[in-house]
């Protein structure tokens, strides 16, 4: 899904599939990594080690990985769960800011965001910084209960085991004869350095069984390439670092430090995103199955599927054009996900940075004392709070009928659900309240919604 030509460069929705060839676990077999080039002692690359071309420092791999994860789970949702979550959905869907409020789950440490919305045959969707969880209604033996896309930062903080321990409990909370989760798409990648101008590798020198290659550029800069966008296999090689300025995936940085980055040079990645229809033809459908042939699918990726060469002028047939050495180094690249280092620290709720909320406090202080005429830091800081506070009590009395303090409590308990922080409990007034009103509410939100 290529979101423009600008930023990070990404696949869209499968409407094809592409053939690979040979097993997973066939290929990761017959193609184990060997030393290629390199100084004495120089080793095939793993997380921990980088390595060299021709004597020279050219290729460091700072980390491989899993970027993204979709599990779908098969069963039957809880004649109470769904009664419940269809009464959050009405909640997030109510003009009243407290009820809004009220709109969450709970589950294990994860207080989940109830969205007013759903998508196609998922009528709910549960969400933090760990999971986002689409659910099904009622019984349908052919959909799942339950579609699971797992965070790039929880894989970046926890193995792949603890996540699918973690999972079966929250989706054990939801539904009933639930079986094992099916991998649905999973995306593998590669951070690296490098000397090599990948921006200046001429269209032709990539061969490849996609059907499509595409450039990508922002404010002038190249930024990366795109491999068959729209299939069910496609591939992305783009500067990772530009991307972590628009995503704010900063938590690479700490991971990319400890591999030897110096903080300053870019960071290109190479992913892979491989669906379903791909994954069972290398028979992969369990996560067990999908650990145990990782490097499989990446050695049949880079050998079988993709490849970079370097043009031979005088050879008309490109299948014999060499390997270029770039692609070479990330064909070697050794799979092992059990000495890969992970953040240290990690919370499943999605608040902003501190950092993030310091600077937007200055920017506004520094505002309101240059419009006042003022100077002095503390006597701005007062009078903006002072300022702040008189302005809304007038705009709470005169706009929305109540007082300040309740108004305010309101808006922070938004935010509470917005970040996932904590659960929010009912007022003595929603105790109290009429029933049918928050379905009033909710067939209102949907008039309004459709345009009526």
């Amino acid at each position: 899904m290529p979101v423009s030509h600008q930023g990070k460069p990404s696949g869209a929705e499968d409407k094809s599939s592409d053939h690979l060839g040979q097993n997973a676990a066939d290929v990761g077999a017959a193609a184990q990594p060997r030393p290629h080039g390199g100084g004495i002692g120089d080793v095939p690359p793993t997380n921990r080690a980088s390595h060299g071309y021709n004597g020279k420092r050219e290729y460091r791999l700072l980390r491989v990985g899993i970027d993204s994860l979709y599990l779908s789970y098969y069963g039957d949702l809880f004649p109470a769960v769904e009664h419940e979550l269809t009464e959050r959905k009405y909640q997030a869907q109510s003009r009243h800011p407290a009820d809004k409020a009220l709109a969450q789950w709970s589950c294990e440490k994860h207080v989940f965001e109830v969205s007013d919305k759903g998508q196609p045959r998922f009528p709910f969707i549960l969400q933090d910084n760990s999971y986002r969880i689409c659910v099904r209604k009622g019984q349908s033996g052919k959909l799942p209960v339950a579609y699971v896309q797992v965070s790039s930062e929880l894989l970046a903080h926890k193995r792949l085991e603890a996540i699918v321990e973690e999972l079966a409990e929250i989706i054990g909370e939801l539904t009933e004869s639930v079986d094992a989760p099916v991998v649905s798409r999973v995306d593998l990648y590669a951070d690296f350095e490098t000397d090599t101008n990948i921006g200046a590798m001429p269209r032709e020198a990539w061969i490849t069984e996609a059907g499509g290659i595409d450039a990508y550029s922002r404010d002038g800069k190249f930024t990366g390439w795109v491999f068959g966008a729209g299939s069910n296999l496609s591939a992305r090689l783009y500067d990772k670092t530009i991307e972590i300025q628009k995503s704010h995936k900063t938590y690479f940085h700490e991971l990319w430090k400890r591999a030897g980055w110096d903080g300053n040079s870019t960071v290109w990645r190479l992913e892979f995103q491989f669906r379903r229809e791909v994954l069972a033809s290398f028979r992969i459908r369990s996560c067990e199955q999908l650990a145990d042939n990782l490097g499989g699918l990446w050695q049949a990726a880079v050998k079988s599927w993709l490849r970079l060469t370097i043009p031979d002028a005088n050879d008309s047939n490109r299948a014999r054009w060499p390997t270029h050495p770039l692609w070479e180094y990330l064909g070697q690249i050794r799979w092992r996900l059990d000495d890969e280092p992970l953040t240290r620290t990690y919370s499943p709720a999605r608040v902003p940075s501190l950092d993030k909320l310091y600077r937007m406090a200055i920017a506004l202080l520094t505002s309101y004392m240059c419009v006042k005429g003022m100077t002095v830091y503390g006597e701005g800081f007062i009078k903006l709070m002072e300022d702040c506070r008189e302005y809304h009590e007038g705009w709470c009395k005169d706009r929305v009928g109540i007082e300040f303090p309740e108004w305010l409590e309101q808006k922070l308990n938004l935010k509470v659900r917005d970040f996932n922080t904590r659960r929010n409990r009912k007022t003595i007034r929603q105790e109290a309240s009429i029933p049918d009103e928050v379905e009033k509410d909710a067939a209102e939100y949907y008039k309004q919604s459709k345009g009526e």
